[in-house]
């Protein structure tokens, strides 16, 4: 049965989704920044397998994808606007993020690595082409690699909007076969090959399940919106205890990817059968997730290494440094709201207007 209430609801616990992936992923690099820099775990590795936040993010990329755009769908007089809304959600605040953190580690002297940083290198950060992560997490954005594979998929979809299905769906299908034999291990792509490494990754794959749910939900009527949820997140749960204990090494596409469809498809069953309450600040910070995402790792990074310098006896009482750890999460969390409420939200509204001429 097709379910047409899906193209005008505005689905409120997708957006408390993407504030927790955004929340997983600062306390994730939360870990990575004090090992980096003060030698100790944060929170005792409690939340190690928050790096998942990002195969949730893609995931909930792909659902939002088609769930907004899928009456864009073989309308080529779509295409224009479509890249421009992608444009003004990625571009604008990613720029701001990227030229303070350059010019923060110009101004101050700190990560700066010349070679890494030529003029190439600078251009393709900016463009967000595809590029090597260490060279990322040392000269640039660490967090933008993510950004490169949204942008692809951005592009992928247009193929949809821009020729009709009977060309563009089997173009894509062609590429899912070949995402899912690298995934496998059918064929293997050379580690050098950077590019070819990026189109066929797993986690394109992410985006794909994304797009799935979207897919079932705008065709059918799928009820048991809790069962779909409890089941997500019981799977969820189940692997970040084996990712945290190294039980058995799985697919973060399989352990955290499929878990997180789950939750998407039980979140939205729930919302377009029955009204669901959510608290405003739980919305707000989904709203500004992308912007805590930016943000957080340069909060963190700069926070522990400052307050370090000035207390060294920091480390030496776990009780204090896990409760500075939990401090520095949430400064960096409410950084990003503010750089969000401020920055990311004027100028996307500032740009909006000129969707009126694509």
């Amino acid at each position: 049965m097709h379910n047409s209430s899906t193209s005008t609801k505005r689905l409120n616990l997708i957006q408390v989704y993407r504030g927790v992936a955004a929340v997983l992923v600062l306390l994730a690099h939360g870990d990575l920044i004090f090992n980096q820099n003060l030698n100790q775990d944060f929170l005792f590795k409690i939340f190690t397998f928050g790096g998942s936040g990002v195969d949730f993010f893609f995931v909930l990329s792909g659902f939002i994808l088609f769930y907004v755009h899928k009456s864009d769908i073989g309308h080529r007089s779509k295409l224009k606007s479509f890249l421009f809304k992608r444009f003004i959600r990625i571009y604008p605040i990613y720029w701001v993020v990227l030229t303070l953190k350059l010019s923060a580690s110009l101004f101050f002297s700190y990560d700066l690595d010349a070679n890494q940083r030529n003029v190439f290198e600078i251009i393709k950060a900016f463009l967000l082409f595809p590029q090597d992560r260490e060279i990322l997490s040392s000269s640039f954005l660490g967090v933008s690699w993510t950004l490169s594979f949204e942008i692809f998929f951005y592009l992928i979809f247009s193929l949809l909007i821009a020729w009709k299905p009977k060309i563009s769906v089997p173009i894509i299908i062609a590429w899912l076969i070949g995402t899912l034999g690298h995934f496998i291990g059918i064929f293997k792509i050379p580690e050098n090959s950077l590019l070819l490494n990026f189109i066929f990754d797993q986690h394109n794959l992410d985006f794909a399940l994304g797009f799935l749910a979207a897919y079932l939900l705008s065709k059918y009527k799928i009820g048991y919106g809790m069962t779909f949820i409890s089941i997500g997140a019981f799977l969820y749960t189940l692997s970040a205890i084996n990712y945290y204990y190294a039980i058995t090494k799985i697919s973060p596409v399989i352990a955290f990817g499929i878990p997180s469809t789950l939750l998407v498809i039980g979140a939205v069953s729930l919302e377009l059968s029955r009204k669901v309450n959510v608290s405003s600040p739980l919305i707000y910070i989904g709203n500004a997730s992308y912007s805590i995402y930016l943000m957080h790792g340069f909060v963190i990074n700069n926070i522990t290494k400052f307050v370090f310098k000035i207390y060294p006896n920091l480390t030496e009482n776990l009780f204090i440094l896990n409760i500075f750890g939990l401090i520095v999460a949430v400064i960096a969390l409410m950084f990003g709201c503010a750089v969000y409420s401020f920055i990311e939200k004027p100028l996307v509204l500032a740009m909006k207007p000129k969707l009126a001429t694509t």
